[in-house]
């Protein structure tokens, strides 16, 4: 038996917010994702072509709407991560690793591995410190919104290579 559809209403102003939240630089990969899920439901998308576009599973497309509907639309919009530490990952991060694989590798290195870049982000101050694991899920994120013919693969000494999707 299948989950029933409700339809998504919003007033033309928070149609118009929605809008310019999504196209915002500033948010994060969170905040985006709940607004193109309201967005997805906004034109009766099923939730299981939602989560396929936005990499979520369906469960996480409808918990996502019934956190929606619970909290309101800016609550919702704007619900801070309750649990765990902060993420590292800013949109000011996950540029400036775009910038740093587009570029040339370090003196005496042939290509850009998980410790040099987290190596690199410390080194030019954007945090204190950061797990290459962390850097690992940046890179596999990017890869995945920005790259859809290639995809960043992490070989077991901790090099990244780019390789051409089949």
């Amino acid at each position: 038996m299948g989950r029933q559809r409700h339809s998504l209403q919003l007033t033309r102003k928070q149609r118009a917010y929605l809008e310019d939240f999504v196209s915002s630089e500033t948010i994060s990969r969170q905040q985006r994702n709940r607004a193109q899920v309201l967005q997805h439901w906004l034109l009766d998308m099923p939730a299981q072509e939602s989560g396929e576009l936005l990499n979520l599973s369906i469960d996480r497309v409808y918990s996502m709407r019934r956190a929606f509907s619970q909290q309101g639309f800016q609550d919702y919009l704007h619900a801070v991560p309750r649990c765990g530490a902060p993420t590292k990952l800013t949109p000011k991060l996950e540029s400036l690793l775009r910038r740093l694989m587009r570029g040339p590798a370090p003196a005496n290195h042939r290509r850009w591995t998980l410790p040099l870049l987290a190596q690199r982000v410390v080194e030019m101050g954007y945090t204190e410190r950061i797990c290459t694991i962390t850097v690992q899920k940046a890179l596999k994120q990017m890869s995945a919104s920005t790259l859809p013919r290639e995809s960043a693969l992490t070989t077991t000494d901790g090099a990244l290579q780019l390789m051409q999707a089949s």
